[in-house]
């Protein structure tokens, strides 16, 4: 299967973003390639990049994206001492809309999008330690739960697996 992209890669972040990286675009387009291949290679396909190889599928990349934004979260536990406390959290995503075709774009088989998309969280529930050392019995303490720092390269990197799984069933029934 030939594979390109018909747009560049885009990074759309906000203004207090700390996870997505306008810089890092050249590195989520590998990721998400990586993805690609890796999925690919559990269903027998071959991902080729050279246009001059002879292919059975060419899947066209119409857009991929990383973004990150911003929201805030309450607390609402009046038994907490962090009740009326805002957080502010951080929600990624990583999107491709794509084509699959047969042949050299001989015929188009179909249009979709995947995505993957992780979300910071703040939870009350108890942690190891807390078992451990006998705290946080009521639920009031709040814990703010962070991404990890390349959770878009990771993202990029599971939406080519998404983007592959989409495509087997097609593939299989036009063989």
């Amino acid at each position: 299967m030939y594979v390109f992209f018909a747009s560049e890669t885009g990074v759309l972040t906000c203004i207090n973003g700390k996870y997505a990286k306008e810089t890092k675009w050249n590195e989520y387009k590998n990721a998400f390639i990586d993805g690609l291949k890796k999925e690919s290679s559990y269903y027998n396909l071959v991902i080729t990049e050279d246009e001059k190889q002879s292919a059975d599928f060419t899947l066209v990349i119409s857009s991929f994206n990383v973004s990150e934004s911003l929201s805030s979260e309450t607390v609402n536990d009046v038994a907490s001492p962090y009740n009326g406390k805002t957080f502010q959290l951080s929600s990624c995503n990583a999107d491709a809309t794509f084509k699959l075709y047969k042949g050299n774009q001989e015929k188009l088989l179909g249009q979709w999008s995947a995505n993957a998309y992780k979300d910071e969280k703040i939870s009350n529930n108890r942690n190891f330690g807390d078992f451990v050392f006998g705290t946080n019995k009521d639920n009031s303490e709040y814990r703010y739960k962070e991404l990890d720092d390349n959770i878009c390269t990771t993202l990029s990197e599971k939406c080519g697996n998404h983007v592959i799984a989409k495509l087997t069933r097609k593939i299989s029934k036009n063989k």
